[in-house]
């Protein structure tokens, strides 16, 4: 990296005073600095920085992710990834394997305790904006397991996993009389836990979302709605498994909802967060809310409370109450 074009940054910077929301330019500088490759120009890392020199506060948590999203060693977070290795289900479905015979001769199946876990990342797919500036369209991936890791009698396995590929565009729009940013996202995704016949579960939707964003705190309200599937054929027999093709779940957005909520406030050391979720007919959903706290380093605590149908996908018509404790490997802010 050649020094020059740094050196004219850097007294860019300092000369401008006011005319730079201070926090997020440190913050931008200091990320720019330490992700740039041998190849990256001062006028790159302006046109990063640039929604600053309007005045208005962008929200650390955009200025950074904008910085990281260039860098080959770094891989963007999307939701939140943690790792619970103990939660407590008041309620375990043990429904699906015992209508299936899945543990044959096991009396006891689903423990009520087991870890949890969540990867969530995303990739930017453009790298020059869009329509507006810094929005973008990205592909997106959440990854979510539940493991019977101290089941010894079924050989500790992961009881259900959900993956969940989406592809969306977002555009933040700074707000100066709010003191953030206002940022839409549009996007269609897929939701599946991979099985097959009587324990196969997925289906697909489209996705409108609005959010307000600042250092401290956020709102997201995201609507959405389901593609429909050709209804599975049925043959009579029951003792016949069902077709590949077909929906396999036609009520799942009944327990699911109609449109998701989150909020999210940081204090510095810690963070707290709600989501909601809730189907207008039936009037079914869910409510998940968490509390991170320091513990070493970047590593955080992080305590969970989960109430409500849709934690996954094999269990969506089925109501549970969970809490877990165990680590977060990133924030939300």
């Amino acid at each position: 990296m050649r020094a020059h074009p740094w050196f004219k940054l850097m007294l860019m910077v300092l000369i401008s005073g006011d005319a730079f929301a201070e926090k997020a330019m440190n913050a931008c500088i200091i990320e720019a600095v330490a992700s740039a490759g041998d190849d990256t120009s001062a006028v790159a890392v302006r046109e990063k920085c640039r929604t600053l020199e309007s005045g208005v506060k962008i929200p650390e948590r955009l200025v950074k992710e904008q910085l990281t999203e260039s860098n080959a060693f770094v891989i963007t977070p999307h939701r939140q990834n943690y790792v619970l290795p103990f939660t407590h289900n008041a309620r375990p479905n043990e429904s699906p394997w015992i209508e299936q015979q899945a543990f044959p001769g096991v009396d006891s199946t689903v423990q009520h305790k087991e870890a949890k876990l969540q990867l969530s990342l995303k990739v930017p797919l453009v790298e020059q904006d869009l329509l507006f500036d810094n929005d973008g369209l990205y592909f997106g991936f959440t990854l979510k397991s539940f493991w019977q890791v101290f089941n010894n009698a079924l050989s500790k396995p992961f009881r259900e996993t959900n993956y969940r590929p989406e592809l969306f565009y977002q555009a933040p729009i700074a707000y100066s009389e709010w003191g953030g940013t206002i940022f839409s996202r549009v996007g269609i995704e897929h939701e599946s836990n991979g099985r097959s016949q009587y324990l196969s579960r997925s289906w697909n939707r489209v996705y409108v979302g609005l959010g307000f964003l600042r250092d401290r705190w956020a709102i997201y309200v995201q609507p959405w709605y389901r593609i429909s599937e050709d209804k599975k054929p049925d043959d009579g027999d029951p003792n016949t498994p069902p077709a590949a093709g077909g929906d396999d779940n036609p009520d799942i957005d009944d327990y699911l909802g109609d449109y998701e909520i989150l909020a999210v406030y940081n204090e510095g050391k810690y963070e707290y967060s709600a989501m909601l979720r809730q189907n207008f007919s039936t009037g079914n959903g869910a409510v998940e809310l968490g509390f991170s706290f320091p513990l070493w380093g970047r590593m955080k605590g992080y305590l969970q409370y989960y109430d409500g149908y849709g934690e996954s996908l094999l269990d969506y018509d089925h109501r549970v109450q969970r809490i877990g404790l165990g680590f977060l490997l990133t924030e939300l802010l």
